[in-house]
């Protein structure tokens, strides 16, 4: 497998990561009622959604897709990768200022663990307009790409 093939391999497992998010969001359109699963599902979908933008280990090297050149988005791309980053994928203790209380009750120590739990979490519909809008660049540079790669056969 050359670089260039790699590359596209990449690139086309991208765009797979983001209609799998962009799927499940629109299926979550039909989900009425909050639920364990519901709430499980859109966190995989922000999960998957990140997963494109952040390190892909191959055979040629390490690849990343750059942020969506979408100016009018980038705050909410930017938002899905720290929670990504920060609360989904890892457990981050500066963003849960987490702070541990010590006490005793009856002779025995007991504790208490204060955080900040309030995650701002985007709407459903702003990241399914973020993901079409990133999949439509997508997939004319897949096109090129491809367009390249049978040049070189």
């Amino acid at each position: 497998m050359t670089p260039a093939d790699e590359d596209f391999i990449h690139y086309v497992d991208c765009i797979d990561s983001l209609n799998r998010a962009w799927s499940i969001l629109q299926d979550l359109g039909s989900v009425e009622r909050p639920s364990a699963v519901r709430a499980a599902a859109f966190l995989f979908a922000l999960v998957e959604y990140a997963k494109p933008y952040t390190r892909s280990v191959g055979v040629h090297g390490r690849r990343k897709l750059a942020p969506p050149q979408l100016p009018e988005l980038l705050a909410l791309h930017e938002q899905i990768l720290d929670l990504r980053n920060q609360v989904l994928a890892h457990s981050d203790l500066t963003v849960k200022q987490a702070q541990l209380h010590l006490h005793s009750f009856d002779g025995k120590p007991n504790y208490i663990v204060s955080s900040n739990v309030g995650h701002s979490f985007p709407s459903r519909k702003a990241v399914i307009t973020l993901i079409e809008r990133t999949l439509e660049q997508m997939y004319v540079k897949r096109d090129e790409l491809l367009q390249a790669l049978h040049a070189k056969t």
